[in-house]
Protein backbone atom coordinates (compact mmCIF):
# COMPACT_ATOMS: atom_id res chain seq x y z
CA UNK A 1 0.00 0.00 0.00
CA UNK A 2 2.83 2.16 0.90
CA UNK A 3 4.45 1.62 -2.38
CA UNK A 4 1.53 3.02 -4.42
CA UNK A 5 0.86 5.32 -2.63
CA UNK A 6 4.59 6.58 -3.03
CA UNK A 7 4.41 5.85 -6.95
CA UNK A 8 1.51 7.94 -6.97
CA UNK A 9 2.73 11.09 -5.06
CA UNK A 10 5.74 10.48 -7.09
CA UNK A 11 3.51 10.89 -10.34
CA UNK A 12 1.66 14.03 -8.86
CA UNK A 13 4.73 15.59 -7.92
CA UNK A 14 6.00 15.66 -11.65
CA UNK A 15 2.77 16.75 -13.02
CA UNK A 16 2.48 19.56 -10.57
CA UNK A 17 6.17 20.49 -10.94
CA UNK A 18 5.67 20.48 -15.04
CA UNK A 19 2.24 22.29 -14.29
CA UNK A 20 4.66 24.99 -12.51
CA UNK A 21 7.12 25.35 -14.46
CA UNK A 22 4.81 25.90 -17.35
CA UNK A 23 2.92 28.25 -15.63
CA UNK A 24 6.65 30.02 -14.70
CA UNK A 25 7.55 29.91 -18.25
CA UNK A 26 4.40 31.42 -19.28
CA UNK A 27 4.34 34.36 -16.43
CA UNK A 28 8.30 34.78 -17.57
CA UNK A 29 8.00 35.21 -21.33
CA UNK A 30 4.58 37.45 -20.52
CA UNK A 31 6.67 39.80 -18.05
CA UNK A 32 9.58 39.54 -20.73
CA UNK A 33 6.84 41.16 -23.53
CA UNK A 34 6.05 43.72 -21.12
CA UNK A 35 9.48 44.50 -19.82
CA UNK A 36 10.29 45.10 -23.38
CA UNK A 37 7.60 46.93 -24.32
CA UNK A 38 7.84 48.83 -21.87
CA UNK A 39 11.34 49.54 -21.86
CA UNK A 40 10.14 50.64 -26.51
CA UNK A 41 6.90 52.42 -25.66
CA UNK A 42 7.73 53.98 -22.03
CA UNK A 43 11.30 54.34 -20.37
CA UNK A 44 13.19 54.83 -23.58
CA UNK A 45 10.96 57.39 -24.97
CA UNK A 46 10.51 59.22 -21.58
CA UNK A 47 14.05 59.37 -20.34
CA UNK A 48 15.93 59.87 -23.86
CA UNK A 49 12.97 62.68 -24.59
CA UNK A 50 13.99 64.29 -21.09
CA UNK A 51 17.62 64.35 -21.87
CA UNK A 52 17.16 65.26 -25.22
CA UNK A 53 15.26 68.15 -24.10
CA UNK A 54 18.05 69.64 -21.58
CA UNK A 55 20.82 68.97 -24.62
CA UNK A 56 18.52 70.96 -26.59
CA UNK A 57 18.29 73.87 -23.77
CA UNK A 58 21.98 74.08 -23.45
CA UNK A 59 21.97 74.69 -27.29
CA UNK A 60 20.15 76.87 -27.98
CA UNK A 61 20.52 80.57 -28.74
CA UNK A 62 18.16 83.45 -28.04
CA UNK A 63 17.79 85.74 -31.44
CA UNK A 64 15.26 88.29 -30.73
CA UNK A 65 14.98 91.85 -31.69
CA UNK A 66 14.49 94.73 -28.84
CA UNK A 67 12.34 97.80 -29.94
CA UNK A 68 13.43 100.58 -28.08
CA UNK A 69 11.14 103.74 -28.48
CA UNK A 70 11.10 106.30 -26.37
CA UNK A 71 11.68 110.59 -26.51
CA UNK A 72 14.76 112.15 -24.12
CA UNK A 73 15.04 115.99 -23.80
CA UNK A 74 18.02 117.20 -25.51
CA UNK A 75 19.34 120.51 -23.94
CA UNK A 76 22.93 121.49 -24.80
CA UNK A 77 25.11 124.30 -26.44
CA UNK A 78 27.30 123.10 -29.16
CA UNK A 79 30.09 125.50 -30.22
CA UNK A 80 30.80 126.13 -34.08
CA UNK A 81 33.54 127.90 -35.07
CA UNK A 82 35.18 126.93 -38.58
CA UNK A 83 35.75 129.03 -42.14
CA UNK A 84 33.38 128.16 -44.98
CA UNK A 85 31.56 129.13 -48.15
CA UNK A 86 27.20 129.56 -48.34
CA UNK A 87 25.84 129.84 -51.64
CA UNK A 88 23.35 132.75 -52.09
CA UNK A 89 20.32 130.90 -52.97
CA UNK A 90 18.39 134.02 -53.40
CA UNK A 91 19.20 137.44 -54.60
CA UNK A 92 20.25 139.46 -52.20
CA UNK A 93 19.78 143.46 -53.04
CA UNK A 94 22.40 146.17 -51.05
CA UNK A 95 22.06 149.85 -50.54
CA UNK A 96 25.56 151.21 -49.24
CA UNK A 97 27.00 155.01 -49.60
CA UNK A 98 29.79 155.73 -52.04
CA UNK A 99 32.64 158.02 -53.04
CA UNK A 100 32.46 158.38 -56.89
CA UNK A 101 35.05 160.90 -58.54
CA UNK A 102 34.20 161.94 -62.25
CA UNK A 103 37.23 163.47 -63.63
CA UNK A 104 35.69 164.35 -66.99
CA UNK A 105 33.45 166.72 -64.86
CA UNK A 106 36.13 168.19 -62.37
CA UNK A 107 33.81 166.03 -59.78
CA UNK A 108 35.80 164.44 -56.85
CA UNK A 109 34.69 162.39 -53.62
CA UNK A 110 31.03 162.78 -54.78
CA UNK A 111 28.75 160.70 -52.32
CA UNK A 112 26.12 158.92 -53.60
CA UNK A 113 23.83 156.11 -53.07
CA UNK A 114 24.45 152.56 -54.88
CA UNK A 115 22.13 150.20 -55.59
CA UNK A 116 23.57 146.46 -55.82
CA UNK A 117 22.37 142.58 -56.06
CA UNK A 118 23.83 139.52 -55.23
CA UNK A 119 23.09 137.08 -57.73
CA UNK A 120 21.50 133.68 -57.04
CA UNK A 121 24.72 131.31 -56.52
CA UNK A 122 27.49 133.77 -55.30
CA UNK A 123 29.65 131.69 -52.95
CA UNK A 124 30.75 134.03 -50.37
CA UNK A 125 33.11 133.13 -47.98
CA UNK A 126 32.37 132.93 -44.03
CA UNK A 127 34.06 132.64 -40.76
CA UNK A 128 31.61 131.39 -37.74
CA UNK A 129 31.66 131.58 -33.93
CA UNK A 130 28.80 130.81 -32.45
CA UNK A 131 27.17 128.76 -30.31
CA UNK A 132 23.97 126.83 -31.23
CA UNK A 133 21.78 126.11 -27.89
CA UNK A 134 19.55 122.70 -28.67
CA UNK A 135 16.62 122.41 -26.54
CA UNK A 136 14.16 120.29 -28.20
CA UNK A 137 12.91 116.19 -27.21
CA UNK A 138 14.53 113.91 -29.51
CA UNK A 139 12.65 110.97 -30.80
CA UNK A 140 14.99 107.50 -30.32
CA UNK A 141 13.57 104.72 -32.86
CA UNK A 142 15.74 101.90 -32.38
CA UNK A 143 15.97 98.10 -33.12
CA UNK A 144 18.48 96.55 -31.28
CA UNK A 145 18.94 92.42 -32.07
CA UNK A 146 20.32 90.15 -29.51
CA UNK A 147 21.43 87.09 -30.43
CA UNK A 148 22.39 85.49 -26.58
CA UNK A 149 23.61 81.54 -26.59
CA UNK A 150 22.35 80.32 -23.95
CA UNK A 151 25.34 77.64 -23.30
CA UNK A 152 27.69 81.35 -22.58
CA UNK A 153 25.32 81.91 -19.60
CA UNK A 154 24.44 80.89 -16.21
CA UNK A 155 21.53 78.60 -17.74
CA UNK A 156 24.69 76.60 -19.13
CA UNK A 157 25.19 75.00 -15.41
CA UNK A 158 21.56 74.08 -14.77
CA UNK A 159 20.54 72.38 -18.57
CA UNK A 160 23.92 70.49 -17.72
CA UNK A 161 23.10 69.70 -14.55
CA UNK A 162 20.16 67.95 -16.04
CA UNK A 163 21.78 66.94 -18.72
CA UNK A 164 24.60 64.51 -16.87
CA UNK A 165 21.51 63.08 -14.00
CA UNK A 166 19.86 61.63 -17.61
CA UNK A 167 22.86 61.31 -19.52
CA UNK A 168 23.79 57.56 -18.83
CA UNK A 169 20.00 55.94 -18.47
CA UNK A 170 19.22 57.35 -21.80
CA UNK A 171 22.25 56.00 -23.18
CA UNK A 172 21.70 52.95 -21.36
CA UNK A 173 18.32 52.15 -22.48
CA UNK A 174 19.63 52.88 -26.03
CA UNK A 175 22.16 49.97 -25.88
CA UNK A 176 19.45 47.81 -24.18
CA UNK A 177 17.99 45.41 -26.50
CA UNK A 178 14.55 46.16 -28.38
CA UNK A 179 13.15 42.52 -28.76
CA UNK A 180 13.48 38.68 -27.74
CA UNK A 181 16.44 38.23 -30.49
CA UNK A 182 18.76 40.92 -28.72
CA UNK A 183 18.15 40.01 -25.43
CA UNK A 184 19.02 36.47 -26.12
CA UNK A 185 21.97 37.78 -27.76
CA UNK A 186 23.08 39.68 -24.77
CA UNK A 187 22.29 36.77 -21.99
CA UNK A 188 24.74 34.37 -24.06
CA UNK A 189 27.20 37.36 -23.95
CA UNK A 190 26.92 37.66 -20.32
CA UNK A 191 27.50 33.59 -20.18
CA UNK A 192 29.98 33.88 -21.96
CA UNK A 193 32.07 36.79 -20.14
CA UNK A 194 31.42 39.07 -22.40
CA UNK A 195 29.36 41.80 -20.62
CA UNK A 196 27.79 44.78 -22.76
CA UNK A 197 28.90 48.04 -22.67
CA UNK A 198 25.44 49.99 -22.10
CA UNK A 199 27.58 53.47 -21.67
CA UNK A 200 28.67 52.91 -25.54
CA UNK A 201 28.32 55.72 -27.96
CA UNK A 202 25.26 55.26 -29.83
CA UNK A 203 23.48 57.08 -32.48
CA UNK A 204 21.01 58.48 -29.75
CA UNK A 205 24.46 59.61 -28.15
CA UNK A 206 25.98 61.38 -31.27
CA UNK A 207 23.30 63.49 -31.80
CA UNK A 208 20.48 63.39 -29.37
CA UNK A 209 18.90 66.62 -31.09
CA UNK A 210 17.20 66.80 -33.73
CA UNK A 211 16.95 70.65 -34.19
CA UNK A 212 15.16 73.55 -33.83
CA UNK A 213 11.80 75.33 -35.79
CA UNK A 214 13.32 78.03 -35.90
CA UNK A 215 16.91 79.54 -36.75
CA UNK A 216 18.83 81.83 -34.44
CA UNK A 217 21.74 84.16 -35.84
CA UNK A 218 21.03 83.80 -39.30
CA UNK A 219 22.42 86.99 -40.82
CA UNK A 220 23.84 88.27 -37.29
CA UNK A 221 27.09 90.02 -38.18
CA UNK A 222 28.66 90.84 -34.85
CA UNK A 223 29.55 87.48 -33.74
CA UNK A 224 33.16 88.51 -33.50
CA UNK A 225 32.97 92.04 -31.48
CA UNK A 226 34.59 91.70 -28.38
CA UNK A 227 32.99 92.13 -25.51
CA UNK A 228 33.67 95.15 -23.20
CA UNK A 229 36.78 93.90 -20.71
CA UNK A 230 34.29 95.45 -17.47
CA UNK A 231 31.42 93.10 -19.37
CA UNK A 232 33.36 89.90 -19.08
CA UNK A 233 32.29 87.17 -16.93
CA UNK A 234 34.56 85.51 -14.35
CA UNK A 235 34.92 81.87 -14.66
CA UNK A 236 34.39 80.54 -10.98
CA UNK A 237 35.88 76.79 -11.63
CA UNK A 238 32.39 75.32 -10.32
CA UNK A 239 31.18 72.06 -12.07
CA UNK A 240 28.14 70.66 -11.81
CA UNK A 241 27.22 67.99 -9.47
CA UNK A 242 25.63 65.57 -11.86
CA UNK A 243 23.46 62.72 -11.65
CA UNK A 244 24.09 59.24 -9.96
CA UNK A 245 27.41 59.19 -8.64
CA UNK A 246 28.49 55.75 -9.55
CA UNK A 247 27.45 56.53 -13.31
CA UNK A 248 28.34 60.08 -13.20
CA UNK A 249 32.03 58.68 -12.70
CA UNK A 250 31.43 56.72 -15.92
CA UNK A 251 31.22 59.34 -17.97
CA UNK A 252 32.82 61.87 -15.89
CA UNK A 253 36.04 59.85 -14.61
CA UNK A 254 38.18 63.12 -14.94
CA UNK A 255 36.32 64.88 -12.26
CA UNK A 256 36.98 61.40 -9.93
CA UNK A 257 40.73 60.35 -10.32
CA UNK A 258 41.98 62.95 -8.04
CA UNK A 259 39.46 64.06 -6.25
CA UNK A 260 38.13 60.24 -5.24
CA UNK A 261 34.34 59.43 -4.77
CA UNK A 262 33.40 63.60 -4.03
CA UNK A 263 35.23 64.53 -6.92
CA UNK A 264 32.31 67.45 -7.82
CA UNK A 265 31.57 68.28 -4.34
CA UNK A 266 35.94 68.51 -3.55
CA UNK A 267 36.12 70.76 -6.80
CA UNK A 268 33.45 73.16 -5.52
CA UNK A 269 34.97 73.58 -2.14
CA UNK A 270 37.95 74.46 -3.75
CA UNK A 271 36.34 76.80 -5.85
CA UNK A 272 35.09 78.26 -2.70
CA UNK A 273 37.81 78.88 -1.57
CA UNK A 274 39.61 80.66 -4.52
CA UNK A 275 36.23 82.96 -5.38
CA UNK A 276 36.80 84.23 -1.48
CA UNK A 277 39.93 84.64 -1.34
CA UNK A 278 39.57 87.14 -5.25
CA UNK A 279 37.30 89.37 -3.29
CA UNK A 280 34.34 88.11 -5.43
CA UNK A 281 30.69 88.33 -3.32
CA UNK A 282 28.50 84.56 -3.19
CA UNK A 283 25.55 86.65 -4.83
CA UNK A 284 27.14 86.79 -8.20
CA UNK A 285 27.52 83.19 -8.76
CA UNK A 286 24.58 81.48 -6.16
CA UNK A 287 21.99 83.16 -7.94
CA UNK A 288 21.48 86.09 -5.13
CA UNK A 289 22.26 88.76 -7.75
CA UNK A 290 18.48 87.86 -9.55
CA UNK A 291 16.47 88.76 -6.46
CA UNK A 292 18.77 92.26 -6.17
CA UNK A 293 17.70 92.87 -9.19
CA UNK A 294 14.24 93.28 -8.58
CA UNK A 295 13.65 97.04 -6.97
CA UNK A 296 12.53 96.60 -3.20
CA UNK A 297 12.93 92.88 -2.89
CA UNK A 298 16.77 92.12 -2.59
CA UNK A 299 17.29 90.22 0.71
CA UNK A 300 20.60 88.68 1.83
CA UNK A 301 20.09 85.10 0.49
CA UNK A 302 20.74 82.23 2.32
CA UNK A 303 22.79 79.21 0.81
CA UNK A 304 20.68 77.37 -1.39
CA UNK A 305 23.50 74.91 -2.69
CA UNK A 306 22.97 71.13 -1.44
CA UNK A 307 26.63 71.16 -1.27
CA UNK A 308 28.55 72.81 1.49
CA UNK A 309 27.87 76.88 1.75
CA UNK A 310 30.52 79.02 -0.23
CA UNK A 311 32.12 81.27 2.18
CA UNK A 312 30.77 84.83 3.19
CA UNK A 313 34.18 87.03 2.82
CA UNK A 314 34.10 87.96 -0.05
CA UNK A 315 32.76 91.91 -0.68
CA UNK A 316 29.98 93.66 0.26
CA UNK A 317 26.92 93.97 -1.75
CA UNK A 318 26.88 96.85 -4.02
CA UNK A 319 24.45 99.44 -2.57
CA UNK A 320 21.44 100.52 -4.49
CA UNK A 321 22.60 103.67 -6.53
CA UNK A 322 19.86 106.08 -8.10
CA UNK A 323 19.77 106.47 -11.29
CA UNK A 324 21.92 102.77 -12.12
CA UNK A 325 18.34 101.70 -12.77
CA UNK A 326 19.24 98.13 -10.70
CA UNK A 327 21.65 97.43 -13.03
CA UNK A 328 24.97 95.67 -11.60
CA UNK A 329 28.14 95.16 -13.72
CA UNK A 330 29.74 91.92 -13.73
CA UNK A 331 32.65 91.63 -11.10
CA UNK A 332 36.57 91.12 -12.98
CA UNK A 333 39.14 89.70 -11.40
CA UNK A 334 41.15 92.24 -9.30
Amino acid sequence: MLRTIGRYFWRFMIIFSFIVNFVLIVVLLVLGIWLIEIKNQIAQPLVAGLHSSFVGLDDATIDWTIPVRDTIPIMLDIPLETDTVVVLTDQVPLRVNALIDLPGINAYNVVATVNLELPVGLELPVALDLDVAVDQPMDIALDVRAVIPLEQTQLHDVAENLRLLFDPLAVGLTNLPNDFGGAADMVGDVLWGDSPDLLAENDYSRSPWPGYSLTAGLGYTLHTEPVPLENMAVDTGIVPLGGIPVLDEMIRPELYDEQGPDGPEAINDFAYTQLDARNIDPIYYNGGIGAMLVPNTFTAPTTTQQQPPPPTGGQDTPPDQEGDQGIIPTPSAP
